[in-house]
């Protein structure tokens, strides 16, 4: 079955502490991830992490020979997006994650920011690995 990855998962992956080896057994799992984790885990990187440009690109490039397959972002997900959103009441960032995962065809996404064991259109769902 396939499955993929929301960026807290990865954040943790990438870092020390009592989350970050059970988050490296999920994203040792996973199918693909979204552009978009991309995207945010750069965004981290600047921000959170205060790394200069040049070194938050080697992150994301770790990542993405890592994970190997990276899905882009489609207008059609887009648009997925906003219906997923006003259906489960989610953030519209939370919600193009969740529309990638489905037309990447997996059947879960690892998430802690998400509601746990939330399923999406009876195809996605939510798993929260820490708990």
């Amino acid at each position: 079955m396939s499955q993929t990855i929301d960026t807290n998962v990865m954040v943790y992956a990438l870092t020390e502490g009592h989350k970050a080896e059970r988050a490296r057994v999920v994203v040792a799992t996973a199918s693909f991830v979204s552009v978009q984790l991309l995207n945010e885990l750069v965004n981290v990187a600047r921000k959170k992490l205060r790394l200069d440009w040049s070194a938050a690109g080697l992150l994301s490039n770790k990542v993405r020979e890592a994970v190997g397959a990276v899905l882009p972002i489609s207008e059609s997900d887009h648009v997925e997006a906003l219906r997923l959103g006003a259906r489960y009441r989610l953030s519209y960032y939370d919600a193009l994650m969740l529309a990638v995962a489905i037309t990447g065809g997996a059947h879960t996404i690892y998430s802690e920011d998400m509601q746990h064991d939330l399923v999406i259109d009876d195809t996605l769902r939510i798993t929260d690995p820490f708990r």
